[in-house]
């Protein structure tokens, strides 16, 4: 048993099953990491963010309220806004008066007290004092929590003034008053997940949203993404507005806008802190706008305060869901695959989304990849496969059937099922002459080799010239021009191989001659119509072969060489479609066994000196 074979018997069509299936599962896992699956997901997850907002809108039972530092509040006031320290100490004493639940601040507070800013008149202003008399009077009734910004430059968070810090300490253990602003980035540099230890530059898990909701009273061990379906998008309500209405004592509205809510004060300038979201959440800026990052803090509030983050689909169930499209790698029918394979990115994206509905995120790309490779490389294997059995079908039958033959049965367009045609043909019959006498000394083993040689010889031209090979009768051949290959003119191609088979018979009588046999002469006889052409047999045995007068006439028409001394006779059916008419010779009428008399025509080759 040679090697090929040995291996060929170990990989049975079922163990190189498994063993593809189990390389996709390996695929498949590695797709469920890889940063290219990631960002196509991330891509899809944006997209039915914008799709639920647009058709499914959901709506929570607790939503945080923005109060905007914008262009009009900086034009209104005269300090710097590094020095606002009396403008956010009334901010908060607003609060108080409103009956806020919790106030957070998206901006850090000062690091130094500016003492030095502070002159000798009494009319001086002692900023330090009046936002440290701001703090202790919040906080006696209103949590507070502000933002610590990361400075990049010294790798460390920027320092609050001690004053600030340990008064903001005072309000006990249950949250962390100072906590990071920073946010995750994913490659794209969107912000989708909850900023956890992972991606706080001091992995600290303390996040100004985190603490917020905390402050307000929802404490849990968060992760997940940010759920950009809930709420509609955000109005804020300017500083400057806030303001007035305290300085005007209008503290009945103050309370009906912010009583029991939870407050996040940040920028909302058109070119500060600016954001890429996956939607748009500033109803006052353009759809494709990049948003303020107060807004990103008052999404994630949402998500938190309403227990709605999105949950991502564990690996494990990603991995089962990418090992089922990799079953697309089994089964043997590869048209009802790519059928079902055709719906499966719509099912998946519907499944997804369904999923979202009970906030779940279901990454669809890893499993929809796995089963584009599954059903890519089972059709390409499938496809070898059947490229393999043509080359081992032509192999086997390439010396039983004609080449045009051989290659409509290995394309399937012949079988024992096809449907016979009727078809315009050219047929050839060739004989030997006097090959009974020329065998009769001779042993059987020498004749059956002598006319192996011959009919080697004599195919050559009529399949060169486009002809099939019908059979071979003892030491005559039949063919037939114009099927299953269709031809312009069969007539003419079947005339040109004749003229080729006595070429190439001379060839072989030199080689004979060489040997001490005789010569050997043939006759031709060529006759054009219609025929039956199909499969001809049974179910266990059926060749394919021309039926018809035209064949019969054919024979007979072959028949008549040797009586009218010219190796190829033809019809004048044949002689009608022929350009080189006029070197055939007219014989008359003849009369043919079995039919009436028709008219023929000869043709004999210069070379030809021998007598038929």
């Amino acid at each position: 048993m040679t090697k090929s074979r040995r291996l060929q018997d170990f990989f049975t069509p079922r163990l190189l099953q498994v063993l593809g299936l189990l390389v996709l599962l390996v695929v498949a896992a590695i797709l469920l990491r890889l940063p290219a699956v990631i960002a196509i997901d991330n891509k899809i997850l944006d997209l039915q963010f914008k799709l639920s907002r647009e058709y499914s809108p959901q709506k929570i039972a607790i939503d945080p309220v923005v109060v905007g530092i914008d262009e009009a509040f900086l034009d209104e006031v005269d300090e710097p806004l590094s020095l606002n320290h009396q403008h956010l100490a009334n901010f908060l004493k607003a609060m108080n008066q409103a009956g806020a639940k919790v106030v957070g601040m998206d901006l850090s507070l000062p690091e130094k007290r500016f003492d030095s800013l502070i002159s000798t008149r009494k009319d001086a202003v002692d900023f330090h004092k009046i936002l440290l008399g701001g703090l202790l009077d919040s906080i006696q009734t209103t949590p507070l929590v502000t933002a610590k910004i990361w400075d990049l430059k010294h790798a460390h968070y920027r320092d609050i003034q001690v004053d600030y810090a340990a008064v903001l300490g005072m309000q006990g253990e249950q949250f962390q008053a100072v906590a990071s602003a920073e946010f995750c980035r994913d490659s794209d540099q969107r912000i989708r997940r909850f900023p956890g230890r992972d991606c706080q530059p001091d992995r600290s898990e303390r996040g100004l949203a985190t603490e917020i909701a905390a402050a307000a009273g929802v404490r849990q061990d968060w992760n997940g993404l940010i759920n950009y379906r809930l709420g509609e998008r955000f109005k804020y309500v300017p500083l400057q507005e806030v303001l007035k209405l305290a300085g005007q004592g209008k503290t009945a509205e103050l309370q009906k806008r912010f009583a029991g809510k939870v407050v996040l004060l940040g920028a909302t300038m058109d070119a500060t802190d600016l954001v890429d979201l996956p939607v748009s959440l500033a109803a006052w800026l353009p759809v494709n706008d990049p948003n303020p990052g107060v807004l990103a803090h008052a999404q994630l509030l949402r998500s938190i305060l309403n227990q709605r983050l999105l949950q991502q689909a564990g690996t494990l169930s990603l991995f089962a869901l990418s090992a089922l499209f990799a079953l697309f790698w089994l089964g043997r029918s590869i048209r009802i695959k790519v059928l079902v394979f055709a719906v499966a990115p719509v099912g998946l994206f519907a499944a997804s989304s369904i999923a979202m509905q009970y906030d779940v995120w279901v990454p669809p790309t890893a499993a929809f990849l796995t089963g584009l490779l599954a059903l890519s490389s089972s059709s390409a294997w499938q496809a070898w496969q059947h490229y393999i059995d043509k080359q081992r079908l032509s192999k086997a039958f390439s010396g039983r059937v004609s080449p045009a033959v051989m290659q409509e049965i290995v394309e399937g367009r012949i079988d024992q099922t096809s449907q016979s045609r009727r078809l315009h043909v050219c047929v050839l019959f060739s004989d030997i002459r006097s090959f009974t006498t020329l065998c009769e000394h001779a042993q059987a083993e020498d004749v059956v080799s002598l006319l192996n040689r011959y009919f080697a010889v004599m195919s050559k031209p009529v399949h060169e010239h486009g002809g099939t090979i019908d059979k071979f009768i003892g030491d005559g051949m039949m063919a037939f021009f114009g099927a299953p290959k269709r031809l312009d003119n069969p007539a003419q191609n079947a005339f040109n191989a004749a003229q080729a088979m006595l070429a190439a018979l001379d060839t072989l009588n030199l080689e004979f001659a060489a040997e001490g046999k005789p010569a050997l002469q043939i006759g031709i006889g060529l006759h054009a119509g219609d025929a039956v052409i199909g499969q001809v047999g049974s179910a266990e045995r059926h060749e394919y072969t021309a039926i018809g007068d035209t064949v019969n006439t054919a024979a007979r028409i072959e028949g008549l060489c040797k009586d009218v001394g010219y190796p190829v006779v033809c019809s004048e059916a044949v002689l009608a479609s022929l350009e080189e008419a006029d070197t055939l010779t007219p014989l008359g009428d003849k009369n043919l066994k079995g039919r009436s008399a028709i008219a023929v025509w000869g043709w004999q080759p210069v070379s030809v000196v021998t007598e038929i």
